[in-house]
């Protein structure tokens, strides 16, 4: 059983996107790697690879250049903090789509705005007005009825219930931004935006080297120089040095889905392939034979505390 599945679009050295399962996908405006369809199957947007160095949004154009690893992620906003989420992360085609918006809570009394699948299969894509079936706020225990992505949950209003099995069990209410790109609620936290716009969540940030997240959560790279917390869901023997991903979180906890010609020993034809986070005055340790530990983050360019952020790539 594969996990919930975030998508970035990533601008950096080894830009490629994001990783995560399809059970719980979602699109972000956000950066870390090109991104696409997670593990267990397809169910984002296709994602896009941007050649090392190069620093690509969703629309094609350059947005920057980072020296080793992420593209920037143009609609996440919000400072780094604590929080959970789980889902399927894809680079965002447009504005949100449906009946209302997440960030206004603009339903009738009695519902809330969160976010569904468009089509059975799907991973969320579209906000509608469900009823309010609970009162579970920010890290509180949730389950979605009737499958993951119907919406119908027991957080309440501004929260969606997210990082659940693939039945939408088991999951941890999680906060809504705000029209402000804030989070009332945790204000620590990262204001990250997902498919197509449809999931401008709150997600809890952390040290890509540490990897400090809870359990079961890996530390993933989202908008350029934001690191936050979302489910892993690399099945065992996979998701490793090499192996071939499409979202963020397909890759191990600790591991970056990177451009195909970034990675040693990725197959050709690949979305794209895990490659190790590494301190860059370690050496190259974690990285396969031909790889370096490059700066993540160009000269001068990383925020505080992750200078020292490297991923293994293919000298530039």
């Amino acid at each position: 059983m594969r996990s919930l599945q975030l998508w970035f679009v990533s601008a950096a050295v080894v830009a490629l996107g994001a990783c995560g399962d399809k059970s719980g996908m979602m699109t972000a405006t956000s950066a870390s790697g090109p991104t696409s369809n997670p593990d267990d199957q397809d169910d984002g947007e296709d994602p896009e690879t941007t050649e090392p160095g190069a620093t690509s949004t969703t629309d094609g154009t350059d947005s920057g250049t980072s020296a080793s690893g992420g593209p920037t992620n143009p609609t996440s906003t919000s400072e780094a903090g604590t929080g959970t989420s789980a889902g399927f992360i894809v680079p965002p085609d447009g504005g949100i789509s449906g009946q209302c918006d997440p960030r206004a809570q603009d339903c009738p009394e009695g519902q809330k705005c969160t976010a569904v699948a468009p089509a059975e299969g799907e991973p969320w894509g579209v906000n509608t007005c469900v009823e309010i079936g609970g009162e579970g706020v920010v890290g509180d225990p949730c389950d979605v009825v009737d499958g993951k992505y119907t919406g119908v949950d027991n957080c309440a209003l501004g929260n969606i219930c997210l990082l659940t099995d693939e039945e939408g069990k088991g999951g941890v209410c999680v906060e809504f931004c705000d029209a402000n790109d804030n989070c009332p609620d945790t204000p620590t936290a990262n204001c990250v935006v997902y498919n197509d716009g449809s999931l401008p969540i709150c997600l809890g940030s952390c040290d890509p080297l540490v990897q400090d997240c809870p359990e079961g959560q890996g530390c993933y790279n989202s908008a350029g120089d934001l690191f936050v917390c979302f489910k892993e869901s690399a099945m065992a023997g996979e998701g490793g040095p090499g192996d071939e991903c499409q979202y963020i979180n397909q890759c191990q906890k600790g591991g970056f889905c990177a451009a195909t010609a970034a990675v040693a020993n990725c197959p050709p034809m690949s979305t794209g392939c895990c490659t190790p986070f590494c301190p860059v005055s370690g050496g190259n340790g974690p990285c396969q034979t031909g790889e370096e530990c490059t700066p993540f983050f160009e000269m001068g360019m990383a925020p505080p505390n992750y200078e020292d952020v490297g991923v293994c790539v293919i000298p530039a």
